[in-house]
């Protein structure tokens, strides 16, 4: 969740962490797995009977297994991510602001939208790159 009360000000950020009771079956799904892995190993001399269905067993318990990892380390790979794409944004939305404050001052600078007050021209060169720059801005920013 993300409250931003206007632009350049600091953002709160708090992302889902999985629960306490979510990551404590986790756990002890995982460390079942590695109990039955170990059991596998020392029943690999079984009948051929015996340990097909074992193994049978063994596919499901790790499917199980695997997802628990996932719900695991999936969340935080997950925050990591949501993390570093807001932090884009923001910089993002902070180059956008700074960017459209550069193309109002260039408008504004274009001797020939502004008011002729009576102060002198700092040269055609200059009024040139300024119209120029202005043009840029008015096609960027509409």
């Amino acid at each position: 969740m993300t409250d931003q009360v206007g632009p350049g000000t600091i953002t709160t950020t708090t992302t889902a962490k999985p629960s306490r009771l979510v990551a404590a079956i986790a756990i002890v799904v995982l460390l079942s797995f590695g109990s039955f892995v170990a059991f596998m190993v020392i029943h690999r001399d079984a009948s051929e009977v015996s340990w097909t269905r074992m193994a049978w067993l063994f596919s499901s318990v790790e499917a199980i297994a695997f997802g628990a990892a996932g719900a695991i380390f999936g969340s935080s790979i997950q925050r990591q991510r949501a993390e570093t794409a807001e932090q884009q944004a923001r910089t993002s939305a902070d180059e956008a602001a700074r960017g459209r404050a550069l193309a109002e001052t260039l408008k504004a600078d274009d001797p020939a939208t502004a008011p002729s007050d009576g102060l002198e021209s700092l040269g055609a060169e200059e009024d040139r790159t300024a119209s120029r720059h202005a043009a840029i801005a008015r096609k960027l920013f509409p």
